[in-house]
């Protein structure tokens, strides 16, 4: 019988991958097309979010287009990504703006300027488990913001990252499950909890890019999936169904692999 088990699970690692080649395959869904500049971004309903020049479009989990807005007066974005399905947030590093779209794209609410945090140059964006709350990196002053958006004037704050961290750059950050994680150019990803302190610091190897799901971490490597349970901690590895993947999200029981112009919809079936 074949199966359809999410690697994500808590029981993931459970499954032997110690087992014939032929155990597990991946299916596609569909595919979508991408510019090589452009951003994407999945909501908790496996909608995409994809920019294509200076418009943003809505495709629904089937791959079929739903909704498309303008995206010129957000300035040239940085990083979208889904608060909840019925809403979004875009983010310039450009302009320094953040702005909220709801779920037919259009502007719901006014964008707010991040120098009003003295922030000296935000680079990057995670959405928080809290509700209406927002991680935000300020990499010239070396500290994280938790911003309240609909209380401008309230924050929290992790300061002196480089001195904690002993880093001077970090490529990534997103939140799973209230705790953060942040991923510096050297291949280390380092675990915060809800209140800041730094839980866990783990190096990895030829790392493009990574995703968090319950306690694993899915980091793309070599053209390979390496699934990095934190709690045990033990490693799996599985090969990807295409190559030249660079960017991975997951949605449900579904990966999203990026290459250079695509962005592929797959499952993983168990044959048992």
């Amino acid at each position: 019988m074949k199966v359809v088990i999410s690697l994500i699970l808590m029981g993931f690692f459970t499954i032997s991958f110690a087992q014939k080649s032929d155990s597990t395959r991946w299916l596609k869904v569909c595919e979508l097309e991408i510019g090589q500049d452009e951003k994407w971004a999945l909501d908790g309903l496996e909608n995409c979010i994809i920019t294509s020049k200076n418009v943003i479009q809505k495709y629904d989990s089937a791959g079929v287009l739903q909704f498309f807005q303008s995206s010129k007066s957000f300035g040239r974005l940085t990083s979208i990504q889904s608060i909840n399905p019925m809403k979004w947030i875009t983010f310039s590093e450009e302009q320094q703006l953040i702005c909220l779209l709801d779920n037919t794209l259009t502007l719901s609410e006014q964008c707010i300027d991040l120098s009003g945090f003295g922030i000296g140059n935000a680079t990057h964006i995670a959405v928080s488990s809290q509700s209406d709350k927002l991680w935000v990196l300020d990499q010239l002053n070396s500290r994280l913001l938790l911003l309240s958006l609909g209380r401008t004037n309230q924050f929290q704050e992790i300061s002196n990252l480089k001195g904690i961290l002993n880093i001077s750059m970090i490529a990534s950050i997103q939140e799973w499950n209230n705790q953060l994680f942040l991923f510096d150019a050297a291949g280390t990803i380092y675990q915060f909890d809800v209140y800041g302190s730094l839980l866990s610091a783990n190096k990895f190897e030829n790392i493009m890019d990574f995703a968090v799901k319950e306690n694993n971490l899915v980091l793309v490597q070599n053209n390979q999936l390496l699934l990095y349970n934190l709690a045990v901690p033990e490693k799996k590895l599985i090969d990807l169904p295409i190559k030249n993947v660079f960017e991975v999200k997951i949605s449900g029981n579904f990966f999203y692999f990026r290459t250079e112009n695509k962005i592929y919809k797959y499952t993983l079936l168990f044959n048992q």
